[in-house]
């Protein structure tokens, strides 16, 4: 039962702290996800701005954007892809001109129909491409056979010597195969992460146990330091009964012989001397009193017990010598 209540703070300390280290936990991998989810996204958004440069833009002419294409056009670009094996990476694709409408798109249904700018069509158009996840459900899909998750991209299609983009190319890549290497990449970073939070949680109990063992030795020593002014208290308050009796003694014998020696007419030489040592040994005396009560107040608690105990022992046996 002892060793139970004495390891009751170590144990309520496991259960206090494993809460944060979960909630850390959760915390990091949630962010680590989103990180690795994010660095996909980023690299989707690279590797579109190139596929967009090599292999889409120089399909269409800055006219063909600005007007459409007539469908003899339609048919050689679906050629030209077809033959780069672009359907095989990519479940969509669109090329948008700056009115916002289709001028071409492997789904050719959606050619010529005009869609409201979003933020994200509206960033490539300014410059800027970009790339999110999105269930493939958007007005821009309406009619489409797309279902997510899919990772939409959009990059602007800027010509040699123009400032501002003429259109822009969207595409959907399928998420599926990014989401199983993010599972992949993040069950190795949960499983790294789970070690490190499980050694820094068992870590932490040599620390709180020698912080618990310091507290109970200082508990400890507190306790001994109170047993032992209690103990000095007792001592000090023994002893100034104690000496209470030997000041009334002394100062009753003082007073004895000066009455004596004021009101006798028959004194000798002797005499006299001999009641001027009982006053002076008995002024000596209350003299040693007060010098030990001084040395009581100003000294330590380790020490002081020892003088109020030997300062007793002289006391009683001077009371006793002088009683003879």
């Amino acid at each position: 039962m002892g060793r139970w209540f004495s390891r009751q703070p170590l144990v309520r300390f496991g259960v206090i702290a494993l809460v944060p280290v979960l909630v850390l936990g959760v915390v990091l991998a949630r962010a680590l996800n989103l990180g690795v989810q994010q660095r996909y996204l980023d690299t989707s958004r690279t590797s579109a701005a190139i596929l967009t440069q090599v292999g889409v833009q120089p399909l269409f002419t800055e006219d063909q954007i600005t007007f459409g294409l007539n469908p003899d056009a339609v048919t050689q670009i679906d050629a030209k892809l077809q033959g780069a094996a672009i359907s095989t990476e990519v479940d969509r694709l669109k090329v948008w001109n700056r009115q916002g409408s289709i001028v071409y798109s492997d789904n050719h249904s959606l050619i010529g129909k005009t869609f409201p700018i979003d933020d994200d069509l509206g960033n490539a158009l300014h410059g800027q491409s970009s790339a999110s996840i999105t269930t493939g459900q958007d007005s821009e899909n309406a009619g489409d056979t797309l279902s997510g998750p899919l990772i939409q991209v959009y990059v602007p299609l800027t010509f040699k010597g123009d400032d501002v983009p003429s259109g822009a190319f969207e595409l959907y890549l399928p998420y599926a195969p990014v989401q199983a290497a993010i599972d992949n990449e993040s069950r190795q970073l949960y499983l790294l992460l789970a070690a490190g939070l499980t050694l820094f949680y068992i870590s932490m109990f040599p620390i709180v146990f020698l912080a618990i063992r310091w507290q109970r030795q200082a508990e400890a020593a507190a306790m001994a330091n109170m047993a032992t002014l209690e103990r000095l208290n007792k001592l000090k308050s023994e002893f100034l009964v104690r000496i209470s009796h030997q000041f009334r003694t002394a100062m009753v014998g003082i007073e004895g012989f000066t009455e004596l020696m004021r009101d006798s007419d028959h004194l000798d030489l002797e005499e006299v001397k001999a009641f001027a040592r009982d006053i002076h040994d008995d002024a000596e005396r209350l003299d040693r009193a007060f010098e030990k009560m001084v040395e009581i107040d100003q000294a330590d608690s380790s020490a002081a017990e020892v003088d109020v105990s030997t300062l007793i022992g002289e006391t009683t046996g001077r009371a006793t010598a002088s009683t003879l």
